[in-house]
């Protein structure tokens, strides 16, 4: 019997994963006292996580090459009467770190945080040849471990891996330990955090204009090398866990529609939901239902402002779900709390439209456009926005096909990356 033990693991897609490498009897369980645990739970190997990579030790009778180099357990094997601690996280992150190109030879990399994963990504960068290497941390333990006062003296840092889960699910909105403005050197930002797939950390990276990657990548890759630990045996299919790395991008990732009134977010929802498998939200059609009559009613009625508040209640409520379509309002982009939350869990797909062509449409019951001088308002003071946030854009005055097959073309690139 193999499984997952932690603190709190309702979010773990850990069995899904390890389903898919061949174990569907996988197990999570969650404990408060990682010592009973080990003294009295049946078991044949354990994938550990938060908060017992380090209390689990004195519990095991043998550590592996990297786990005793850096004291951190991720997988524990049950082997003649004996229990063997093994770190696979080092080798999870250093194909990571392959796989998405990250430069680290001669680059100055700051870690956040001080625990058991800090210690596997300080001794990969060691051995990757970083010129220099500084954790950062709330409470320090060792004099090499920098306060997180000292912050400025670490501005031209190139490379910053999180291995703290600050802005995990479901605390998606954990404010950051320190800002990325001052940062001018950096190149690229590593979030251990798979949950959401983009956190704030990672979206602040993007905005500064450095690359930005989750623990994804990492955490199948783990999972490949426990689950060969798990059966001794390495010949698990090695094209088997890039397959599953696409197939999780695929399905747990939002597909968020955003462009101008009448540009179709409705009609290439419904277009890619059969393909992708994913259901609609249609937020407009939603505040319709919360609130029991029309939007233009809404507007007339308790005006504008209410109906901003319900947008972004709405979004409040959806945005840390996974595999949903979510058709926006126009609006929504001038609210940039609703967009870094939509850009969390989403890939926001901007459908790019002229808007001289909306113009000279006979536009009914929207409550901001009652002119032709009224679309292009809205159109300029939203068209650079949409730009700003979108991962995708798509010209739309085109035939339908077309620009569904670019739409599917650019999903399955962005899925494999």
């Amino acid at each position: 019997m193999f499984g997952l033990v932690g603190k709190s693991l309702s979010h773990s897609i850990s069995p899904l994963i390890h389903s898919s490498l061949g174990d569907p009897n996988y197990r999570v369980w969650e404990t408060q006292d990682i010592e009973s645990f080990i003294k009295t739970q049946d078991f044949s190997g354990l994938n550990v996580t938060i908060p017992y990579k380090e209390t689990i030790i004195p519990y095991l009778d043998e550590l592996d090459g990297i786990a005793k180099t850096i004291q951190s357990v991720n997988t524990v094997i049950k082997r003649d009467g004996k229990l063997i601690g093994y770190n696979t996280d080092y080798y999870g992150l250093f194909k990571t770190i392959q796989y998405h190109k990250i430069s680290i030879k001669n680059k100055k990399v700051l870690i956040i945080g001080n625990g058991g994963a800090s210690k596997t990504v300080a001794l990969l960068m060691k051995n990757m040849n970083a010129q220099k290497i500084q954790i950062i941390c709330r409470n320090p333990k060792k004099e090499t471990e920098a306060p997180l006062t000292d912050i400025a003296l670490l501005y031209d840092s190139n490379v910053i891996i999180n291995t703290t889960p600050i802005g995990m699910y479901p605390h998606n909105n954990d404010e950051l330990i320190f800002t990325l403005s001052n940062f001018n050197a950096l190149e690229t930002v590593l979030d251990l955090i798979y949950n959401p797939l983009r956190t704030k950390l990672m979206i602040e990276a993007e905005s500064n204009g450095a690359k930005a990657y989750n623990g994804l990548y990492m955490l199948v890759m783990q999972a490949k090398a426990s689950r060969e630990l798990f059966l001794n045996d390495s010949n698990i299919d090695h094209s088997l866990p890039k397959k599953i790395y696409d197939n999780l991008n695929k399905t747990r990732h939002n597909l968020v529609f955003v462009g101008l009134p009448l540009c179709g977010k409705s009609a290439y929802a419904k277009m890619v939901a059969p393909i992708y498998q994913k259901p609609i939200i249609d937020t407009d059609t939603l505040i319709e239902m919360l609130e029991n009559q029309p939007i233009s009613d809404i507007f007339k009625d308790k005006g504008e402002p209410y109906f901003r508040q319900l947008e972004n209640k709405v979004v409040t409520d959806l945005y840390q779900s996974n595999h949903i379509i979510i058709s926006t309002g126009g609006g929504m982009i001038q609210d940039s709390d609703i967009m870094n939350k939509l850009k969390q869990n989403g890939i926001i797909i901007y459908l790019d439209k002229d808007y001289h062509q909306i113009m000279e449409k006979d536009i009914r019951n929207r409550p901001l456009i009652n002119s032709k001088e009224d679309v292009e308002r809205i159109a300029l003071a939203r068209i650079p926005l949409y730009e700003k946030y979108a991962d995708i854009l798509i010209k739309v005055d085109r035939p339908k096909n077309e620009v569904l097959s670019e739409i599917e073309a650019m999903l399955s690139d962005y899925f494999s990356r």
